[in-house]
């Protein structure tokens, strides 16, 4: 199957499980108390970081590898699964001292249940990453959809009979459940009893799933690190405002990137020898998500002050001031976040490696700096970070599949001159419709902004980009 179709299937559940997800938070937080989301949030934590060394990368190295051998694959079951157990009681086991960390008796008894999600999503890793390899990404988002469902029901059945905390445990165990024994039921792969101690067969992937495993690690920390820094060295209502701007930065961000890296790394890795056929296929993906990413990141940074007035509220106004300059942060990473599956298809997660210790050092440093200067000019420092890391990052990429920054460019560069269109439009529209914020029609004025903006965008792209004219013409028209 091609990248459009993987997409298709894998925006299809991401949609639902984020409308699942709103329905869940507003439904859930009527029925428990603030205190025991706390316990959640405490115990999430601890399954955030556990689920970074769950695999150790060898599902990216299932996809990535050319030539499988049920030994190999055996090998990463039995690892899988062990490693699963061995979480799973290492959080039990320490599950009082993190009761003792966070001051939070309650805690311990919810690590205790929880941590059964560990052994059970580890055993249903291979399937899943054999399912992704073959591009079966209908039936992954059925059985991902299916499930979210059954849990949130289960969770709001649970809240409604008064059991707190727990009822966002059972939806966490039943969600990783569901998902565990479909996958087994769709995968026609089943493990071999005889092969469960034999792990020589992963010194084929171990160079991989090692670097890959250590920039994991290195990402998580370097992209936390912010809010470690602002809450150790400035205001909680600070830190408040950024994490607000942050979030909503990130909401359509991290949709967006998750469905074409999911969707590209199985295509990509199927075309790792055919360097032509590699870059047409990158450099489509990184136009669309430019196509999409630009106007609406720009925008948001030129309404960045009624976008919060409107929506947040008056008290919320430092947040616009920040959103200046992480909503252009985010369109250099929407495309950095596009690199890690080159370098994985590729087999060069020493390179992605390389590049993350570069990131890292880059966006700590610019936290270490900006912190002194006041909570903005810490967003304007991290946006210079990230242009500073974009250069060396694609410029290696585009070298490994035999291109260049120059080709890059030219795939790309009529997306920022339409844009610049659409924030010229904007401007000029609120020359004559000013957004004021004291009389009736000023929301007015802000919806009506958003549409011209959008309206100019839209009409330039089909005028100037062919691309897009194709596009229409061959998969929207022709199919109707």
């Amino acid at each position: 199957m091609g990248i459009l179709n993987n997409a298709k299937w894998v925006a299809f559940s991401q949609v639902f499980k984020i409308l699942v997800q709103l329905v869940n938070i507003v439904y859930l937080a009527r029925l428990i108390s603030p205190s025991e989301y706390g316990i959640m949030a405490m115990a999430l934590v601890v399954i955030n970081f556990g689920m970074l060394v769950r695999d150790l990368g060898t599902a990216a190295a299932i996809i990535q590898k050319k030539q499988l051998t049920d030994e190999l694959i055996n090998a990463i079951f039995w690892m899988n699964l062990f490693m699963g157990i061995i979480i799973a009681g290492v959080i039990c086991a320490f599950s009082p001292l993190f009761s003792h960390l966070f001051h939070s008796p309650g805690l311990t008894p919810v690590l205790l249940l929880v941590s059964i999600i560990f052994p059970l999503s580890s055993s249903s890793a291979t399937h899943l990453a054999l399912l992704e390899r073959d591009s079966k990404f209908k039936s992954i988002s059925f059985i991902e959809i299916r499930s979210s469902v059954i849990s949130v029901i289960l969770a709001l059945l649970l809240a409604y009979n008064g059991f707190g905390v727990y009822s966002l445990v059972f939806q966490m165990i039943t969600l990783t459940g569901l998902t565990t024994i479909q996958f087994w039921y769709i995968s026609k792969w089943r493990p071999s009893l005889s092969m469960a101690f034999n792990f020589s067969h992963l010194k084929d992937i171990l160079g991989f799933s090692v670097n890959l495993s250590l920039f994991n690690f290195i990402n998580y920390f370097s992209r936390n690190a912010d809010s470690i820094i602002i809450g150790r060295y400035m205001s909680a209502s600070v830190l408040g405002a950024y994490s607000l701007a942050y979030r909503i930065m990130l909401f359509p961000l991290q949709s967006l990137t998750f469905v074409i890296s999911r969707s590209l790394f199985p295509v990509l890795s199927k075309n790792q020898d055919d360097h032509g056929n590699l870059r047409k296929i990158y450099l489509n993906c990184v136009f669309f998500i430019l196509f999409l990413v630009v106007p609406l990141m720009s925008g948001l940074a030129y309404i960045s002050n009624p976008f919060v007035y409107f929506i947040f509220g008056d008290k919320w106004t430092l947040t616009a001031s920040i959103l200046l300059w992480l909503a252009p942060t985010a369109i250099i990473q929407a495309v950095l976040s596009s690199t890690g599956t080159v370098f994985m298809a590729k087999g060069r997660t020493d390179v992605l490696f390389k590049l993350g210790l570069l990131g890292a050092f880059l966006y700590v440093s610019s936290f270490v700096i900006g912190v002194n200067f006041g909570i903005v000019n810490f967003a304007r420092f991290y946006f210079l970070a990230n242009v500073i890391n974009f250069f060396p990052a694609m410029y290696l990429l585009m070298k490994l599949i035999d291109g260049s920054l120059w080709i890059l460019l030219k795939k790309c560069y009529l997306v920022f001159v339409i844009d610049m269109f659409m924030i010229v439009s904007m401007f000029v529209f609120n020359n004559f419709y000013p957004i004021s914020y004291n009389n009736e029609y000023d929301f007015l004025n802000f919806l009506l902004t958003i549409l011209v903006g959008g309206g100019v965008y839209l009409i330039m792209a089909l005028v100037l980009i062919k691309d897009i004219r194709f596009f229409i013409a061959n998969k929207i028209i022709a199919k109707n």
